[in-house]
């Protein structure tokens, strides 16, 4: 019997309540991803993609990317952001929103999966209505999404 075995039956039969925390390893979201390119643009959902503003997005960033969406449905193939970057070969991955953020990973994003240097964005609906977010994402991008940090 391990030492915190051990401690913990020796409180057991004291009498106290022991607390444990509960391991809570919820499973990363699963992504659909739709086309091809060397960056791939995470957003909630297929019509966040397919928004103007992600038009603009793709075009601003030579119109050489893919979108990926958590899978709601359960239906299409889907792959962890890690077998997505392997699969598809991306240099650049760009994160809208924080909650995609949350979804796909148990703290915050690492700076870099695999051959992948990933930011994090403002959502899209927030880019739709604040011109500071809309700042950010341009001060972001000219940084460059393919550029390693020094």
């Amino acid at each position: 019997m391990t030492g915190e075995l051990r401690r913990r039956a020796y409180l057991e039969a004291l009498g106290f309540d022991v607390w444990l925390p509960k391991d809570v390893a919820a499973e990363p979201a699963r992504l659909v991803v739709s086309g091809d390119g060397c960056t791939l643009l995470v957003c909630a959902s297929p019509a966040e993609s397919a928004s103007r503003l992600a038009g603009d997005i793709g075009r601003a960033l030579g119109g050489d990317v893919a979108w990926a969406w958590p899978d709601h449905a359960a239906g299409a193939e889907t792959l962890s952001l890690a077998e997505a970057v392997e699969r598809h070969l991306f240099t650049g991955i760009l994160l809208f929103g924080s909650t995609i953020e949350q979804r796909l990973f148990a703290a915050r994003a690492p700076e870099v999966i695999g051959s992948a240097r990933v930011l994090q964005a403002p959502g899209l609906e927030e880019l739709e209505v604040r011109g500071t977010a809309k700042q950010a994402l341009w001060t972001l991008l000219i940084g460059g999404i393919h550029e390693r940090r020094s």
